[in-house]
């Protein structure tokens, strides 16, 4: 599985804090992923960024968790799979217009004013990035012409640390074809995720949805 041999990959920087990491994200439960999964995930980030703040580890491995929950629901959902894979009304970049992976853009800081917690975690989280994006490439994947460099020719390189941005978006084909499947029970879900793409990120709490989540519970299985 491509996320796991990317986790395999990161170097271990200390261990010390992973047991305590596991209990301590453990009262976030993650309805979409095996235990198994999350398990070795919170291993393998907690061991690679064993060196940072408690708060910041953390939230880094909290976020890739939630993000890779959202990957597995996009995954399984037929209807968004479907359509961004063959039927895109804008092929062959799709959403992916522009840099939308960075994090915190320059004008995103000047303007939302961040904290200091906020633009560390989008510091860490580009650093991981990079390495998620290298090592897609080095398994194979093939970069797209476009303007993301994060575009291959078989999708998006990063599978557990995607932008908020990216990670929330549905175009209005996707959103239609969605309420045309599950008629009026997708609307919390689709509400949800537009507010938090659109969500100026000032705070740690800013980079995910519990909503999000809550709504995905009641509308696909798991």
């Amino acid at each position: 599985m491509p996320i796991d041999t990317f986790l395999k990959s990161l170097p271990e920087d200390s261990t010390r804090h992973v047991q305590p990491d596991i209990e301590f994200l453990a009262v976030a439960p993650c309805p979409f992923l095996e235990d198994d999964q999350v398990g070795y995930q919170i291993e393998r980030l907690s061991g690679h960024l064993g060196t940072l703040p408690d708060t910041i580890r953390r939230a880094a491995i909290g976020y890739s968790l939630y993000v890779r929950q959202l990957d597995v629901i996009q995954e399984q959902e037929a209807t968004i799979r479907t359509l961004c894979a063959d039927q895109c009304d804008r092929p062959p970049v799709g959403c992916c217009t522009g840099e939308h992976h960075v994090l915190l853009s320059l004008a995103d800081i000047l303007i939302s004013q961040p904290t200091q917690d906020a633009l560390h975690l989008a510091h860490v989280l580009t650093g991981l990035q990079r390495r998620e994006h290298d090592n897609a490439l080095g398994q194979g994947m093939i970069p797209a012409p476009g303007p993301c460099h994060c575009l291959t020719e078989s999708g998006c390189s990063l599978r557990l640390f995607k932008s908020p941005r990216c990670l929330h978006y549905l175009c209005p084909q996707v959103q239609r074809a969605l309420i045309a499947v599950h008629g009026d029970s997708v609307v919390g879900f689709l509400e949800a995720m537009h507010e938090t793409c659109n969500t100026v990120i000032r705070g740690l709490d800013d980079f995910t949805s519990g909503q999000v989540i809550a709504a995905a519970e009641t509308l696909f299985p798991h």
